[in-house]
């Protein structure tokens, strides 16, 4: 008699399963928290600064480690394009999913303005902002004329004075980047060939990257 009392409990459970959308088993992966340092946005998604959840796919089989790292690479961006096949979708300030030829596969939310960590492979951001007072060309790189934060990549010897004093050189120099200096266009960092970890430093608008 015990054995079949049980029945009815463990159908009730199974349907409670269905309605609330599956077991914790299909259910998105939950990952440590993720820092934004300062208001960013993505192309249209805009991400205010604070602490992120970033939930994976259960399909995609991306690792808590490889979403952060893609994040991390994302919210480096200069133009807010992102490389292909990768598509994103803003769902209101502080959230967005990212998908890849298609198909789902992570999102993030803001679930804090302050808290911890997860964000240092960013690099280090410079106090305060650099003001670039006439539209520019620096090599392949158009700066408009505005507000832009300068970062300094976490294995960078380059200080934020010198990173600072090499940008204002940059932008006099008559669109033409002075040598040895080369530039990576998607994330508009400066590095010499010879060092390039040592020697870079980051350059991001204000109000992040993508179209105002």
């Amino acid at each position: 008699m015990r054995k079949l009392a049980l029945v009815p409990a463990l159908l009730a459970l199974a349907l409670l399963a269905v309605a609330t959308g599956g077991s914790s088993a299909t259910a998105a992966a939950s990952c440590p928290s993720f820092r934004v340092l300062h208001d960013d946005r993505i192309g249209p998604a805009v991400l205010p600064a604070g602490d992120y959840t970033i939930a994976i796919d259960p399909s995609s089989g991306l690792s808590c480690a490889a979403a952060a790292q893609k994040f991390t690479r994302f919210l480096e961006d200069y133009d807010g394009v992102l490389p292909r096949p990768w598509t994103l979708t803003a769902q209101g300030a502080g959230k967005a999913a990212f998908a890849m030829a298609g198909e789902a596969v992570f999102s993030v939310a803001r679930s804090s303005a302050g808290g911890g960590g997860g964000s240092s492979s960013l690099g280090a951001i410079c106090k305060g902002s650099f003001t670039v007072n006439a539209s520019t060309r620096v090599g392949p790189l158009f700066f408009p004329k505005g507000a832009y934060l300068l970062y300094i990549p976490p294995r960078s010897g380059i200080s934020c004075n010198r990173a600072s004093v090499l940008f204002t050189r940059f932008l006099g120099a008559g669109g033409t980047l002075p040598q040895p200096w080369r530039t990576i266009a998607q994330t508009a960092t400066f590095y010499k060939p010879d060092n390039p970890q040592r020697s870079a430093f980051r350059v991001e608008p204000l109000s992040g990257a993508g179209p105002r």
